[in-house]
């Protein structure tokens, strides 16, 4: 587990220190790349999954041309 200390003050108190504790686990399934992220930052806890499709014939202009379609539908 990563440990990483946060400033929550302009000047730096160690008592003051928020730590941010992050797990990360990997899991290939069904031909995919699966990444969860889990964190917890003071006594909150934050799960973030990432998919990823390792038999896709995209391209990496197709993953660009679909974020910026996505970004135009979510402003309309």
């Amino acid at each position: 587990m990563d440990e990483i200390r946060i400033i929550t003050q302009p000047d730096y108190q160690p008592s003051v220190a928020v730590a941010i504790n992050r797990r990360t686990k990997f899991k290939i399934e069904n031909g995919q790349l699966i990444t969860q992220h889990q964190y917890t930052i003071g006594k909150k806890d934050y799960v973030v999954n990432s998919v990823f499709d390792l038999d896709s014939k995209h391209t990496v202009i197709d993953g660009v041309k679909r974020l910026i379609d996505n970004n135009f539908d979510s402003a309309a």
